[in-house]
């Protein structure tokens, strides 16, 4: 995962290497295989070395070719040979980077969709005196880009922005949504400083921006085959395919292992690969597992094992109960900040706990199970077959296959009847659902300024026969898009993120695979199931699904809540009007005595996200007009709840597990 710098500065003026190199040093640590810049009248652009495959050795950039193109590219293309190909340069060995900028010459702006895997890209163009920033389908790479008084900057990383220690006005959109759990798409808490949309391409001419789609989650027909076994067959070669493509030489990867099926489906499909090659125990994968023994429905110690029994292979472990979740200390350290609000409260501890167990090795890639639950049917609800049946117009199957979920569900046909006919509604629906509620303690004016209750648009779905299980799907990619962990990368290390289920060519004919081949009555994951049966364990393939985590943060909560408390009483949200303080704490008091813990996650991103505003240098905040309406004397309801030493009780705390 190299990184990608640049500059494009108004007309009359010229960019220097010694600025480039000054943007360079603030991520040059996270890149050691070197840095090299060009500068060349007003462009300038940076590119880090950091090789992770084989064919990354072959890059020598910021490449340029003989028109005056210039390009930095961070990613791998899967699809060089047919590139090649179509290009007719049969079997030359070039690098990646050539192959975009001959792609670029030969096909222009339509060359984007013809890059298969993870990628970034920053290209200037001669010819249309444009500049071009783009990201994979899967936006499995980060891009961000800034325009101030006619100079763009552009970056892999946020770093770069703050080479020299400028402060950038919060952006109070971001605040709002990430505080409501929304999607935050493009935004960056910085005011002005944007990323580029996955799937997206920017032509940047002239300070205007137009942007553009290179790639769409599939809205067609449905695959129709004669059997089961067919699906079967496709999506088994379909994945092979995409571990192989992650897993080939170049770099030590690390793999994570926990006891649920995608992770797990992962680890087993490439010792399935390498064992046809030859390999023994020791040539497979390393893995890396977390456990908390203090979660009762949170357990993934036994589930792993029996993965690492079969395998012949024991990874690395790690006590997820030590790692201190949910501190609440400062985020960062004296000489580095995290520049995005913390995914939890001990980011900092679980990097170094990682660095400790891991540097025996110089782990460069980690491969990630994410998209696998989303994509294949995790959540077992017939809403979306059902509501395509009826868009469809095929109300015989509709309600067919209303009666057999009714069965199994023990659900009224009636209630199943109107779930259906309202989930349909909702999918097409260009604002989404209105019905969703935001915090409580989340100011009013605020709220009206960005829209929240809005924000749960997706965008607008056109024509009303397109299958609900198709639109239900973009909606779920959306969503994965927002849970990426190299989109909140570390202070220590940062390893390129692997995605096996993200792959386009296995993403799109899941799109196209009918709903009811992925999610039976009582049988979530239908298709991977079958399809993984021989290679998986049968006790990870049956297993109940796994519990969301919620023991711990709540008793983290209770046991921080006069830390907490006293936090508050300074608070930067409530001074500026974001936050209602008195009804946050009421919200705080209600978790402390068990009686109303499910805004939880919400209380937690405040805490978080208030903590991360005082630590960061790079950020200036100021709302007049709603910290006019601030309280300045917030009463401490937590103390006055937990008053004399006492604690109340968390109760009702569990996940449940579900089939």
């Amino acid at each position: 995962m190299s990184i990608i710098i640049g500059v494009r500065r108004p007309l009359g003026q010229e960019v220097g290497e010694q600025e480039l190199l000054q943007l360079a040093a603030r991520t040059s640590r996270y890149a050691p295989d070197g840095t090299s810049v060009y500068a060349h009248g007003r462009t300038g652009m940076v590119f880090q070395s950091y090789h992770t495959t084989e064919r990354s050795h072959l890059e020598v950039q910021p490449a340029a070719d003989a028109q005056g193109n210039v390009l930095a590219f961070d990613g791998r293309l899967d699809n060089h040979e047919y590139l090649r190909e179509q290009l007719g340069l049969g079997g030359v060995l070039v690098s990646d980077s050539s192959l975009v900028l001959a792609s670029f010459q030969h096909w222009g702006e339509q060359c984007f969709c013809r890059f298969v895997r993870d990628w970034a890209i920053a290209l200037w163009s001669v010819k249309d005196h444009a500049l071009y920033l783009a990201r994979d389908h899967a936006g499995a790479r980060t891009l961000y880009f800034q325009n101030v008084n006619g100079v763009l900057r552009w970056s892999t990383y946020l770093e770069s922005f703050f080479a020299a220690g400028e402060r950038v006005p919060l952006n109070e959109g971001y605040a709002a949504r990430y505080l409501c759990g929304e999607p935050i798409r493009h935004l960056t808490p910085y005011q002005g400083i944007e990323a580029v949309p996955p799937a997206h391409y920017l032509a940047i001419r002239d300070g205007l921006i137009a942007n553009k789609a290179h790639w769409e989650p599939p809205m067609g027909e449905e695959i129709q085959y004669g059997s089961d076994a067919e699906f079967e067959e496709h999506f088994f070669g379909l994945f092979m395919k995409s571990v192989e493509r992650r897993t080939n030489a170049g770099t030590d990867i690390l793999a994570q292992l926990s006891g649920g099926m995608d992770s797990t489906s992962i680890v087993c499909m490439s010792d399935y690969i390498r064992r046809s090659q030859g390999a023994e125990p020791g040539d497979l994968l390393d893995t890396i597992s977390y456990y908390d023994d203090s979660e009762p429905n949170w357990n993934e110690r036994p589930y792993f094992t029996v993965t690492e029994v079969k395998r012949g292979k024991t990874g690395i472990h790690v006590d997820a109960g030590s790692l201190g979740a949910h501190t609440f200390a400062p985020p960062g350290t004296s000489e580095r900040q995290y520049l995005l609000p913390p995914v939890h409260g001990s980011e900092l501890e679980h990097e170094k706990r990682i660095e400790i167990e891991t540097a025996s090795r110089d782990y460069r890639a980690v491969l990630s199970g994410i998209g696998g639950d989303e994509l294949l049917g995790g959540v077992s609800t017939p809403m979306p077959e059902l509501a395509s049946h009826l868009i469809a117009g095929d109300l015989l199957r509709f309600l067919r296959r209303s009666i057999e979920w009714c069965r199994y569900q023990r659900t009224p046909l009636i209630k199943m009847l109107y779930g259906a006919a309202k989930f349909t509604l909702q999918q097409h629906s260009p604002v989404g659902n209105l019905d969703k509620q935001i915090p409580t303690w989340i100011s009013q004016q605020f709220s009206g300024n960005y829209g929240l209750t809005e924000i749960a648009a997706r965008g607008e779905i056109r024509g009303t026969r397109i299958r609900a299980a198709a639109v239900n799907n973009s909606k779920i990619w959306v969503a994965i898009m927002e849970t990426l962990p190299h989109c909140h990368p570390g202070l220590l290390k940062r390893y390129e993120y692997r995605y096996p289920y993200l792959d386009r060519n296995l993403v799109e004919f899941l799109f196209c695979v009918p709903r009811e081949k992925l999610v039976s009555p009582g049988r979530r994951r239908a298709l991977m199931r079958r399809a993984l049966r021989d290679i998986v364990p049968s006790e990870i393939l049956e297993r109940r699904r796994k519990a969301y985590l919620t023991r711990g943060p709540l008793i983290a909560l209770q046991n921080a809540g006069e830390h907490i408390d006293t936090h508050f009483i300074d608070s930067v949200l409530a001074k500026n009007g974001f936050i209602d303080i008195r009804g946050f704490q009421r919200s705080m008091a209600s978790i402390a005595s068990g009686t109303k813990t499910a805004e939880w996650p919400f209380v937690m991103r405040t805490i978080l996200f208030d903590q991360w505003l005082k630590a960061n240098p790079f950020l200036s905040y100021s709302n007049p007009s709603l910290a006019a309406q601030a309280s300045n004397t917030p009463t401490s309801l937590w103390a006055t709840k937990l008053r004399g030493g006492q604690r109340a009780t968390l109760f009702g705390l569990y996940g449940n597990s579900h089939q």
